[in-house]
């Protein structure tokens, strides 16, 4: 049976011999163009001679099944025009969470029969603005404040131009590009605002303007300049807010203002279908980031306008498998998501939007997903609230915007799930936003109306966490780790102090099985290091633009990351080939051990390519051992990158570099006693474009080790932080025959360079030996071994 590939090209499910985290598990395949009609059979037996399930009439290559399956081994697979695909087993534990989703004619008919029927239904309103009136949250005063703004501003927003040609002036068509995103996504959640507004308190002018708004949008041609293969961000800023906003004012639209905003959606919806089911099949054949929003925004409005639009019953009967299956497509059950910290905030926000509404109108609980908790988790550990810089992807500012979506993101999982042991970590998320810096163009009006509506409908019921400030108080933080690894978008993170940024120290790493596409760059193996509250280590590079030339040039550019480099080469870039893996995670009292597998990123000149990880826990300092070994025919010089946001000072001669930012540093030691050499350049070539500016796009500095000769390489460096109540683990270094040997603090460490090494009297041809405490070690083939 061949292995499967890139979960985009290959993108069958269940994976083979994998055991999903949810019971039934959804099923995907890959047809041929031609195909269009498909039996799918799953059975106990290999022989398929014990079927559980034979459905000879599908016409989708996606099933869900309605009813959960007996624990157990299964096997599927699929036939189409007298073909078969191999067969595919799985293996379904007790452990899955049983979630069986009924079919969306089910949905509608559990919604309410009128509107509001999103998150609140007819006969919660009143209850609602009694519990509103007696709020004294925060969010209550912006959203009335937003609201009161907004009564005075025009409620009319002039139809767009086309965008001109992005081939032939990328930054003409950004500077009108970028200029339509931001007015229009403003405009409407301005109407959603209003909406909630008046949904809260029932004040009829904050109906009658987000109406007007609501009716003003639908007179934009859907076929036109925000048709959504044009200006794909133009037709997602109505579809966004807009259902919502629709839903909470419904019966102060005129009779004329409803039936254009009707057939407007209409249109949008019938595009937007078109668009994922016919243009590719979304989680099948289409990939593409945005859709990932569509498939929400579609589905919303479907929910909403369902009674008037006669093809939405149809869309969400086939965005069920989508939505309730198939989602997420950059992450899998451990939560992480492949194209970064950012992109998954808004993402997996505009997710809530849908599995919240289900929830609340449909009684269908998306939120006992695995994945979903675990998302919050993988927030805690990669996204430290004192964070000055985030990564890995597009996007990495530190905006109070991003702060505020992340902490709002968390807490709706947190309460969505029963998470308690969260509240901290989001009390912490909110008191950064507060200090942290705006953009003009992001600061949009409003909240997040789905998490304040579920904070003031649950305020009374018995039993649920709270997530105010006060919950944090005295909370202490019992998890014996100080590592986690979410393999299946290829993250992992150390944190030795998850409570107190004074004493943190972080570690990120990246090496990812979804590739080098879409938000994320060519940076298997890429790693960032804060220590004490402050970003030591980090790609280089600013967002200013998607493909523009410095994000096409450096940004996606291996270069530009804390990776290794081959005589300039990078990682092959923009493919899904260009894959990597976290592997051999292990964690005793005494250290922390992974290993990244970037073999394939750099497969046009390389056999292989890994980068091992060793913490200390003690001393508080990281090993990274690059091993190299050339392609056959192809020779390159191995070169070691890294990136900060101040100068870094160099000791050639002990072949070591020292970065400090305030009371925070890190030391590094290269283990290499060979012709090597040092390169010091700042900033970045070609540079962002001015046409975005930000003032966090501060200088940026790079250092690079190079060592001189072609060939296999093995290549460790130390990196030790320290910070005010830490002080820098001492390294003394030097190379005894073919092994690298240091002592870093009270632990000793050889890296092999020949065939075989001598340690502490003993042979061995592992790759790195250490001697921890009163514990030897050897890392191999296999990964980390205690002797």
């Amino acid at each position: 049976m061949e292995p499967q590939g890139h979960p985009h090209i290959d993108p069958r499910q269940p994976r083979q011999g994998s055991q999903p985290g949810t019971n039934p598990p959804v099923f995907a395949w890959k047809p041929s163009p031609d195909q269009t009609a498909f039996r799918l059979l799953i059975a106990r037996d290999a022989d398929f001679t014990q079927a559980a399930v034979d459905l000879p009439d599908l016409t989708e290559p996606i099933y869900l099944p309605q009813a959960a399956f007996a624990p157990g081994r299964y096997f599927w697979r699929w036939e189409s025009g007298g073909e078969q695909s191999e067969p595919f087993t799985f293996e379904l534990t007790p452990d899955a969470v049983t979630l069986e989703i009924p079919p969306a004619s089910d949905w509608l008919a559990r919604f309410a029969a009128g509107h509001p029927r999103i998150y609140v239904t007819p006969g919660q309103v009143t209850d609602l603005r009694a519990r509103f009136a007696r709020s004294t949250s925060p969010t209550k005063g912006k959203l009335l404040a937003d609201a009161a703004r907004l009564l005075d501003e025009s409620h009319h927003l002039a139809e767009p131009p086309f965008l001109p040609d992005i081939n032939r002036d990328y930054e003409a068509w950004f500077a009108i590009w970028y200029e339509i995103l931001w007015d229009s996504r403003a405009f409407v959640k301005g109407a959603e605002t209003l909406a909630l507004a008046y949904l809260l308190t029932g004040d009829v002018r904050f109906a009658r303007a987000a109406c007007e708004r609501m009716a003003s949008i639908a007179r934009w041609d859907p076929d036109g300049s925000s048709e959504v293969n044009h200006n794909s961000e133009a037709h997602m800023s109505v579809i966004w807010h807009g259902p919502k906003a629709c839903d909470w004012v419904w019966e102060h639209f005129t009779d004329d203002e409803r039936a254009v905003v009707i057939a407007q959606f209409r249109r949008r919806g019938q595009n937007q279908f078109n668009q994922l089911r016919h243009q590719g099949y979304f989680g099948v054949t289409r990939f593409d980031s945005h859709s990932g929003r569509k498939i929400v925004f579609l589905a919303m409005t479907a929910l909403v306008f369902h009674d008037e639009i006669p093809e939405a019953a149809g869309w969400l009967e086939w965005l069920r498998p989508i939505l309730c299956g198939i989602w997420p497509i950059w992450a899998g059950d451990d939560g992480a998501w492949a194209e970064g910290i950012s992109y998954a905030t808004a993402y997996v926000e505009i997710m809530t939007m849908f599995a919240t509404a289900l929830k609340r109108g449909a009684g269908v609980n998306l939120y006992r997903r695995p994945f979903w908790r675990n998302h919050a988790i993988w927030r805690q550990y990669t996204f430290p609230p004192y964070a000055e810089w985030i990564g890995f992807g597009d996007h990495t500012e530190r905006w109070a915007g991003t702060w505020i979506t992340n902490a709002d993101l968390v807490e709706q999982i947190a309460r969505e799930t029963g998470s308690a042991d969260l509240a901290p970590y989001i009390a912490q998320v909110r008191a950064e936003a507060a200090i942290s810096p705006s953009v003009t163009e992001r600061n949009l009006p409003g909240i997040t109306s789905e998490l304040l509506l579920v904070q003031l409908l649950d305020q009374d019921v018995a039993g649920l966490p709270q997530f105010g400030p006060e919950a944090a108080q005295g909370y202490q933080d019992t998890r014996p780790h100080l590592h986690r690894v979410f393999a299946g978008a290829g993250w992992a993170a150390i944190r030795t102090d998850l409570a107190g940024p004074a004493r943190d120290v972080a570690l990120l790493f990246r090496s990812s099985p979804y590739g080098a596409i879409s938000h994320a760059h060519a940076s298997n193996n890429d790693f960032i290091v804060h220590v004490a509250g402050r970003a030591m280590a980090m790609p280089s590079g600013y967002y200013d633009g998607y493909g523009s030339n410095h994000h096409a040039h450096w940004v996606w550019h291996t270069k530009s990351h804390n990776c290794v480099t081959l005589s300039d080469a990078p990682q092959i870039m923009r493919s899904h080939a260009s894959v990597g893996a976290i592997e051999h995670p292990y964690e005793d009292e005494r250290l922390v051990y992974w290993r990244g597998n970037a073999d394939a990123a750099y497969a046009d000149r390389a056999a292989r390519c890994r980068r091992h990880v060793i913490f200390f826990k003690t001393s508080q300092a990281l090993l990274m051992v690059d091993e190299f070994l050339e392609k056959p025919g192809m020779v390159s010089a191995l070169q070691w990158n890294i990136h900060a946001w101040e100068r870094f000072a160099v000791d050639e001669t002990a072949r070591a570099f020292r970065l400090r930012r305030g009371e925070s540093e890190l030391h590094g030691h290269f283990l290499y006693h060979h012709n090597a050499f040092f390169t010091l350049t700042e900033g970045w070539d070609p540079p962002p474009q001015s046409a975005k500016s930000n003032a966090q796009w501060y200088m940026q500095y790079n250092l690079r080790f190079t060592t001189s000769g072609f060939g296999n390489r093995t290549l460790g460096v130390v990196l030790c932080p320290g910070h005010a109540q830490l002080t820098p683990a001492p390294v003394t270094a030097q190379r005894v025959d073919n092994v690298e040997v240091a002592q870093i603090g009270a632990d000793r460490v050889a890296i092999r360079q020949g065939a075989t090494m001598l340690f502490e009297g003993q042979e061995s041809e592992a790759l790195i030996a250490l001697a921890v405490d009163d514990r030897r070690y050897e890392v191999s083939e296999v990964g980390l071994t205690a002797l």
